[in-house]
C-alpha cells in the first residue's frame, strides 16, 4: 500500500500538457444545468444526473460541468457535478480472505450513487508498457477505457500504482454491484467514475466487472467473486495496452 494519495486522476509520463489541458469552453446556464435548460454541457442533450445525484444514462459523451462554465459561480445549484465533488459515502479497505485488499461499504448504497473514481496517473501506451515489465511480478492495476467514435478506438490508461486512491482496491466480480463509467470533467481527456449498479448494503464488498478476457488457458488466476456467474478465472490481456 505504498502509494501516493490523489483526490482524482493526474497527469502522468506519456501525456503531453496540450492533451492534458485540452478543455471545453463550458455553459452559459443561468439557472439550473439540466436538458430541460438546454445545458450545453448536455452534449447528448439528456441529463447525466437525476435532481438527488443519481447517475441516470451512458451518453457517448458524459461532461460534467467545469470552472469554464457560468455556472461556476453557483456550483452548489448545479446538477451536472457529482464526480468532481469527490467520495460522499463512508467507504473501508479491508483484508479478504482470499483476493488480498478490498473495499467495502460503510454505509448503504443507492443504485446509481457516486462510488469513487478510479483515480491515478493517466500515462501514455509506451509508459504501461514499461510499468508492466517494471512491476511484472506484482499485481496489475492498470485500468483501460475505451472509446469508439466511429471506426476509431481511443484508449485511455490509468494507474494507480504510484499515485491513486481508494478505486484501487475494488476487486472484480462476474456479478458485479459497481460499474465503471466514463465522465470528462470539463476537458477532453476522461477520469472513470464508479457508480452503484444495484443498491448496496452496508458491509457489501464493492466490485466491477474487469471485463472479458484475451487470453483463454488454464493457467491464468483463478476468480474468487463467488458469484453464480461466475467466468472461474480472473479476466487478463494478451498485451499491456489492450
Amino acid at each position: 500500500m505504498n502509494y501516493e494519495i490523489v483526490e482524482t486522476t493526474v497527469r502522468g509520463p506519456g501525456v503531453s500538457e496540450d492533451d492534458w489541458d485540452d478543455e471545453f469552453r463550458g455553459c452559459d446556464c443561468e439557472n439550473e444545468c439540466s436538458a430541460a435548460n438546454e445545458c450545453t454541457c448536455l452534449i447528448s442533450k439528456l441529463d447525466n444526473y437525476s435532481e438527488n445525484a443519481l447517475f441516470l444514462s451512458t451518453p457517448q459523451l458524459l461532461v460534467e460541468c467545469s470552472s469554464n462554465c457560468a455556472c461556476s459561480l453557483l456550483p452548489t445549484s448545479c446538477r451536472n457535478r457529482v464526480v468532481q465533488n469527490g467520495v460522499k459515502k463512508n467507504i473501508e479497505i479491508f483484508s479478504t480472505s482470499e483476493k488480498g485488499s478490498g473495499a467495502r461499504a460503510c454505509e448503504p448504497i443507492r443504485a446509481g450513487e457516486f462510488v469513487c473514481e478510479y483515480a491515478g496517473e493517466c500515462i501514455g501506451e509506451d509508459e504501461v508498457t514499461r510499468r508492466c515489465q517494471e512491476f511484472k511480478d506484482q499485481d496489475n492495476y492498470t485500468l483501460t477505457l475505451k472509446e469508439h467514435f466511429g471506426e476509431r478506438t481511443v484508449k485511455t490508461f490509468l494507474d494507480p500504482r504510484i499515485r491513486g486512491n481508494i478505486g484501487r482496491f475494488l476487486n472484480h466480480s462476474c456479478d458485479p454491484n459497481c460499474e465503471v463509467v466514463v465522465v470528462r470533467l470539463g476537458k477532453m481527456i476522461p477520469t472513470a467514475g464508479i457508480f452503484a449498479k444495484r443498491d448496496i448494503q452496508i458491509g457489501e464488498e464493492l466490485c466491477y466487472d474487469y471485463g472479458m478476457s484475451g487470453i483463454e488457458g488454464d493457467n491464468r488466476k483463478l476468480c474468487h467473486c463467488k458469484a453464480a456467474t461466475c467466468r472461474k478465472y480472473l479476466p487478463m490481456s494478451a498485451t499491456p495496452i489492450e
